[in-house]
């Protein structure tokens, strides 16, 4: 029965309406090296940093496929290396202009300059921007920012130090992934936790404390990860439909026999692909605060109607007494609407 129970968990309604079998075809994720006026290339930084990415590449790619989606990451690759290839941009900057704090705010310019100066037909909008900095003294923006996403590169930032206990994959840890973490905002997902039986079984989801586990201790994408996946540009494996938001829709949230029950019906004609729905035990609203929610995928049938049921045996206890329900509607495009609702008493 907890056998059954996590295949449940781990498999959930991604069958329903499912795209055609992944191809190679389609839009690439953009991958851009963009070096200080004073500091950087760093040595070997397209062989260390694809062989990195290569091997990103195929962590999502396997947990796609493990969770039952013909949905893949696209990566560029070299064709002389086999490895995932970078585009290197002369910032017009020095490394202190990129700071942690607003870095973006002059990094995003000139990323979008040169991707715009360079059109290709396999570009996504999707773009992960990598500037080399001090291995010490980090420093550079490392978050992610909508359909973009910052991380770093350090001399000795290798793959071949993955899993190692020893100084340098102590330093290689949290780096490779958080680079995999922030990826992931970049593709359109949110934070997000484990449900009990997937941490009993599959360990650490990566878009919750998986940027210090992925590598070096059991990590993996949830079925909800893999639903928003689904409709990122980069991943994408079917012809969207043009974008219609859900306007007017009101989903019902209610306490229910000692769980959280949503319900309602998607409005007629609107470009929703899936529903993801997020049991959030803390501030209502608050920046960053859902890293302790569990996600489920939600079936809708051919009308847009859903009745769903929060798994309350599989939600871990929150550190307040606070909720809030997310709801997310993906769109065919990747488009993602939030909708936020702390839960009506019961009836």
């Amino acid at each position: 029965m907890r056998r059954l129970l996590a295949l449940l968990l781990t498999l959930p309604a991604l069958a329903a309406a499912a795209p055609a079998p992944a191809g190679d075809d389609g839009p690439t994720l953009n991958i851009v090296y963009l070096v200080p006026t004073d500091f950087g290339p760093l040595p070997g930084y397209r062989e260390r940093l694809g062989k990195i990415l290569l091997e990103m590449r195929d962590f999502y790619n396997r947990e796609l496929a493990r969770n039952g989606s013909p949905a893949r990451l696209r990566m560029p690759i070299d064709p002389e290396t086999g490895l995932v290839a970078l585009e290197e941009i002369r910032g017009t900057r020095p490394l202190s202009g990129y700071p942690y704090e607003g870095g973006w705010k002059a990094a995003l310019p000139e990323v979008q300059a040169h991707l715009e100066a360079h059109p290709r037909p396999d570009r996504s909008d999707r773009t992960l921007v990598i500037i080399p900095t001090h291995k010490d003294k980090p420093g550079v923006p490392f978050y992610g920012l909508g359909k973009y996403c910052f991380a770093l590169d350090y001399e000795g930032f290798d793959y071949k130090d993955c899993g190692q206990d020893t100084p340098a994959g102590a330093k290689f840890k949290p780096w490779y992934g958080g680079m995999a973490h922030e990826l992931g905002h970049g593709l359109g997902l949110p934070h997000t936790h484990a449900t009990r039986t997937q941490a009993k079984t599959l360990g650490t989801a990566l878009m919750g404390a998986g940027n210090r586990t992925l590598g070096f201790a059991p990590t993996f994408l949830t079925p909800g990860d893999c639903a928003f996946l689904e409709s990122s540009p980069p991943c994408r494996v079917f012809a969207p439909r043009p974008l219609r938001k859900a306007e007017g829709f009101a989903p019902q949230v209610r306490r229910w026999q000692g769980t959280v029950r949503v319900s309602g019906r998607l409005p007629e004609g609107c470009s929703v692909r899936r529903i993801v729905a997020a049991y959030d035990k803390d501030d209502f609203g608050g920046v960053n605060d859902n890293y302790d929610a569990e996600s489920f995928v939600v079936p809708f049938d051919a009308s847009g109607r859903f009745d769903f049921a929060f798994p309350i045996g599989e939600i871990h206890p929150g550190r307040t007494d606070k909720l809030q329900i997310q709801l997310r509607l993906i769109h065919d495009d990747g488009t993602i609407e939030l909708i936020r609702r702390a839960p009506d008493p019961e009836a």
